[in-house]
Order: structure tokens, then sequence, then C-alpha cells
């Protein structure tokens, strides 16, 4: 059966499953264990979603008495490379935020515990969760993890600045031309002191939906989806900005690599790109005014698509598999849990909660959220899970674009060998 689904169809989150249903019906009690269980929990974030969070695995420990949740949390600086660690120390964290383009390489390595035997034991309940959500999630027959929320692109506009500079924003339904149009008018009017967009040559996330805006992917189960000539189109814009100085500088962009929305804050560019779940954040950074909307030329094809914002997984390490995967359960399931986390890592793909965690959103939560009905409305379909080895094909992804924003090779030949390379690391 196949695992691409369409994005109105994956946040089809209001209708419980029935397959769901019939588990938890013929699913017997979880074995209690005895004596105390300590459980490790892993993560990323900024500080809000480590306040957020902790709060949570609090309310967890007072309603599960024996129970206690020791929490490892940080930057996503280093983090794969923490975790990988672990594993090969026989040390890892029993619970694990994992994002889904490592998945199925954790899961091919038998690191990831089936939580299908949690389901069969009662400690786990799928009652709300859509099917294909859950089939998304099944690698070679296991229940391999559950979405932490689901989002989807953005890009924010900071109204304050681009006002003070005498420009407008773009409207809703602006083009990649209307943004190059927006940035040239941004670098002219502040004398080529401030950007009108950071460069995002380097994002695989927004070259994807450059791809599906054309008709085709990022990756396939089978490997690379696009043609050359995609790439070299996409870097040939970036290009452009940088030169014409729409876009910013290579030294500037190297500084907020991973964090381009830093960029605004700073005021060092005027938009970028993020994903809605952290507009809150980024909102709250900054005393400017940032509009958000949908990315480039997406209404006339859209590319941006529903997506697992992140992943919890049980390791396969665990000595509390079952206890393991009632904490899941609980952060996943759970009103008050999710009343406690919001949206912070998206929407919570579990129908029965999505009430809790939305029910006393802000006007800065509720434009996030605008935008993911949007894209559940008119959005497109969602790639398949992650072949092995594109986790380092994002990487080096990010390293030809540099060279390219450097100017150590022209556009071609980084497209050319990107691809090689890219293809050797897909098999």
């Amino acid at each position: 059966m196949s695992t691409r689904r369409s994005g109105k169809k994956i946040i089809a989150m209001a209708t419980a499953v029935a397959f769901a249903a019939t588990l938890a019906a013929c699913s017997s009690p979880a074995p209690e264990e005895t004596g105390p269980i300590e459980l490790r929990m892993t993560w990323w974030g900024g500080d809000a979603r480590h306040e957020l969070t902790n709060e949570a695995l609090d309310l967890f420990e007072s309603e599960n008495e024996g129970i206690t949740v020791v929490r490892d949390f940080g930057g996503f600086d280093g983090y794969l490379d923490k975790v990988t660690t672990q594993y090969a120390g026989k040390n890892s964290p029993d619970v694990i935020q994992l994002y889904n383009e490592v998945l199925v390489e954790f899961a091919e390595r038998g690191q990831v515990y089936d939580l299908n035997q949690a389901v069969e034991s009662g400690a786990l309940s799928l009652d709300g969760w859509p099917e294909d959500l859950v089939e998304t999630n099944t690698i070679d027959g296991k229940l391999s993890a559950l979405p932490f929320g689901l989002s989807t692109h953005g890009f924010i506009f900071d109204e304050a600045k681009s006002a003070e500079l005498g420009v407008d924003v773009p409207a809703e339904g602006y083009t990649w031309d209307d943004l190059a149009t927006y940035g040239a008018a941004i670098r002219d009017a502040s004398g080529g002191s401030v950007a009108g967009v950071t460069d995002l040559s380097h994002s695989y996330q927004v070259f994807e939906v450059w791809a599906k805006q054309n008709g085709q992917e990022f990756l396939t189960a089978d490997g690379i989806g696009f043609d050359e000539s995609t790439l070299v189109d996409y870097w040939n814009y970036w290009a452009d900005m940088r030169a014409s100085g729409a876009a910013t500088a290579p030294d500037v962009s190297s500084e907020y690599l991973g964090t381009p929305y830093d960029a605004v804050v700073a005021g060092v560019a005027t938009s970028t790109f993020l994903f809605v779940n952290q507009y809150e954040s980024v909102q709250g950074s900054t005393p400017n005014a940032l509009s958000l909307m949908r990315l480039p030329s997406e209404e006339e094809d859209p590319g941006q698509y529903l997506r697992t914002a992140m992943n919890l997984v049980v390791s396969s390490q665990s000595e509390h598999p079952e206890a393991a995967a009632k904490l899941v359960n609980f952060l996943l399931n759970n009103e008050e849990a999710n009343a406690i986390l919001g949206i912070d890592r998206g929407v919570p793909a579990n129908g029965n909660v999505v009430e809790a965690a939305t029910s006393s959103v802000n006007d800065v939560v509720a434009k996030a959220m605008g935008i993911i009905q949007s894209v559940r409305d008119n959005g497109s379909a969602a790639p398949v899970p992650a072949p092995v080895g594109s986790g380092t094909v994002n990487t080096i992804f990010s390293e030809f674009a540099q060279q390219v924003q450097f100017e150590r090779k022209t556009v071609e030949e980084a497209a050319a060998e990107f691809l090689a390379q890219a293809q050797s690391e897909l098999g």
C-alpha cells in the first residue's frame, strides 16, 4: 500500500479510526512493573519548549507514582550525534524526540521499539488517530513512531521595518518574482544595510516546496525525485538575489544558517522562512509585528504540505518499554498534557486533543493555525518517509549550496556534484 497521502486526508484528525477502536477493544491491560522506574526522555528546542515540556512531564509524574522522568534537552545542533553516540554506548534514552528524515534509518537498524506491542497491551491508545498517519509511521510492519505535532512551512515579513523603509510587504498570493522585487526595494531603501530576505539556497526544506511546485519531489522512496535543471533554477534564483543585494551576503547567511528567523529578529533581513509552529516564539522575540504567509507561488502551484514536525519513539534499548510507551501515550493523547504543550511542536495529530491544545490560543497562534488550515484545504501531498541516507543528503545539500554562496563552485558544478553524491548515499 502506498504511503503517499494527500494533505487533506492526513489531517482528518477529528475522525476516530475504526481499526484503532478495534485494537483498543481487543487490548488487554498493560502489565504493571514493580518498584520505582526511572525513564529518560530527550528532545531539542528553545527555552519556551523546554518549559512547556517540563511542565507536562511534572504532571505525568504526579499522576504516575513511582515513575520519574529524567529530562535531557538542548539545542538542535549536535542533537543527532548525541543520540547516535548514546545508542552506540547502549545507553540511549527511553523516549526520544526524532525527526522524520532519520526515522527510517533508526527503524531499519532495529533501534526503535514496536509501538504495536504497547497498543496490544493497552499502554498506548490509537483512538482519534488518522489511519494514514499510523501507516506512514509503520516501517517493515512495525509502528516505529508517532508524530509529536503536525506543522507546515511559512514565511514571515517584518512589517514594522518594511514600513519604516517605505516598502510594502507582499500581498497574499505573491510569487517568487514578487519576493525578489520586495528584496530589491528593501535593499535600495536601506542603502544596502538591510537585506529583503535571508538567503535560503541552503535549505532543502524550501527547495522541497520549490520542487513540488514544479511537479517533482525532493526525495522519493527510491531516491532523488527531481531533475537537475530544477535545482539549477533554484540555486540560480538565490545567486541572482545575492548578486543584487536583495538576499543576505554569504557571511551573514552562515551566521544564521540554522535559524534564519534570528536574522529578521536582529534586523539584518526583513523576511525569511520558518515552520509555522515557530511563529509565536519568533514573534515574541521582537517588538516588530511579523506578518505570516505561505511560501511564494503557493497560489499557482501549491508545494506546501502538512508535515510531521517531529516524532516520538521508544528506544529498543529501553528496560521499561511499557512505561516509556505510557509516557508517549500521555504526551500525545492526554488532554491536560496537550493543554500545556499547545502547538509549540505543531497541531496534535490525535483529533481528540486538538481542542485542548488550541482552545485558548492567542492572536499570534491563530495566524499559524490559519496557515495550517489553508494548507489542509489546498496543499500538496505529503512525501513518503525519507529513505535511508536522507539525513546525509540534507547535510550535503547545504554544504554544496554554501560552496556556491562563497563562489567556490558554479551552480552547474555544484548541482551535478551534489546529485552524484546524493545518489551514492541513497544507493
